[in-house]
């Protein structure tokens, strides 16, 4: 099922993301919600990311200039699942009145594949202003060489005029403080493609995504999705949060609606007790209809009043985020250690045993669990909770050490235990 994304202008990819690509044979006159009704371009993108593959319907409406980018209500589909995510993106697509051609992305030199991304409108991080006489290439066009930028006196005269104040602008400052660099469109471009080469690797290779982040930094400096992706590593993964800080907020600066930046400032906050500047943030995020993911909002705002000591309030909150999303593992064990806190046992195992079920894969879940069991005095269920953590622990060796040593003081299993 396909809805508008009303945030997203364009699907910009590397060439290596690219899975499918079609583009209609012909543009039938559309009235798309919110856009000037007019003949209409199609392109049917699908898209690799680290967690998974996902397809999407771009339109151009190639009389106004505007845009739709409608989504799948999945963007995380598994490899098998993808050729029926094709065949409902095409019959999507084929319902508005497209005849869809499937341009065989794939088997294209590299000299193809980047002319496409560089002249097809879904790509685009804005879609191409009206009017668009010249619609995007054919596939019959796509080898032929790049067409030679238009002349000088093409350009409006306002903007030549705007140019030459800047210019003039920039020549009277340099004595003082100089003109700040302006970035040109291949450095924005660049940037986004080394931003992009980041986001892949920030998961097993921090570092080499840090280095990434700097260089879409170097090129286009006020980039709020770099700017927010360097102080979630500083952050998380290199335990730098007043670093963090300051890329947080210039990321905020630039764009003072980035919700998911609020939420990643308003985390580091929350780790240094500054429970007050945290609540707003969070409050602030809850309150943008677009924010994609208000669990974690939730969840943290309910960590936080919990720790200010609005315990109900807290919980409240905590209780909303797994209700949007049953997989938050996060809000679950919170539930657990307030419960345990508070000395009910009963509600703690509960909802230890929720973070299980939901969680399987994390060892963590199984220790809490199995603790909880234990002070019930249910041995038998508290072992068979280790076991698995043991079992599910792999590297990590220090959960898999308290589970060790929780199973022996049951009297479990010591001999011959791995």
């Amino acid at each position: 099922m396909y809805s508008i994304d009303e945030r997203l202008r364009g699907l910009p990819a590397l060439r290596d993301q690219v899975v499918t690509l079609y583009e209609s044979l012909n543009q039938p006159h559309l009235a798309v919600p919110g856009r000037q009704a007019g003949p209409a371009k199609g392109y049917i993108l699908g898209l690799r990311s680290p967690n998974g593959f996902a397809i999407f319907v771009y339109l151009h409406l190639t009389g106004s200039g505007e845009c739709a980018v409608y989504v799948p209500s999945n963007r995380a589909v598994k490899p098998e699942e993808y050729e029926s995510e094709e065949a409902e993106a095409l019959g999507f697509t084929e319902s508005m009145g497209f005849m869809m051609d499937n341009l065989n992305f794939r088997s294209r030199t590299v000299a193809e594949q980047d002319q496409m991304i560089r002249d097809f409108a879904v790509f685009h991080r804005e879609p191409p202003a009206a009017p668009a006489a010249t619609a995007a290439p054919t596939r019959a066009q796509v080898a032929s060489p790049p067409v030679a930028p238009a002349p000088a006196a093409s350009v409006p005269a306002t903007t030549a005029n705007l140019g030459k104040l800047f210019g003039a602008f920039c020549l009277l400052a340099v004595a003082s403080s100089g003109c700040a660099h302006v970035p040109s469109e291949n450095e924005i471009n660049d940037a986004q493609i080394h931003y992009d080469l980041g986001v892949q690797m920030q998961v097993e290779q921090s570092q080499n995504a840090l280095k990434e982040f700097d260089q879409a930094l170097l090129l286009n400096p006020d980039m709020p999705e770099a700017n927010n992706a360097k102080a979630l590593l500083l952050h998380v993964v290199f335990g730098r949060p007043d670093e963090a800080i300051v890329f947080y907020k210039k990321a905020l600066e630039v764009r003072p609606t980035f919700s998911e930046a609020k939420v990643n400032l308003a985390n580091v906050y929350l780790d240094q007790k500054r429970y007050d500047e945290a609540i707003a943030l969070y409050q602030e995020a809850l309150n943008d209809m677009m924010y994609a993911t208000p669990f974690v909002a939730h969840g943290n705002l309910g960590w936080a009043l919990y720790k200010k000591g609005q315990v109900d309030k807290g919980v409240g909150h905590i209780k909303s985020a797994v209700t949007i999303n049953p997989r938050f593992c996060l809000g679950y064990r919170n539930l657990g250690s307030i419960a345990d806190e508070k000395g009910d046992l009963h509600e703690a195992c509960k909802q230890f045993s929720k973070f299980r079920e939901m969680c399987p894969e994390v060892p963590d879940a199984w220790l809490r669990e199995g603790t909880c069991l234990a002070k019930k005095g249910d041995n038998a269920g508290a072992l068979k909770s280790f076991a698995t953590c043991i079992e599910k622990a792999g590297s990590n060796e220090l959960v898999k050490e308290d589970c060790r040593r929780l199973t022996e003081t049951l009297g479990g299993p010591a001999k011959g235990s791995p």
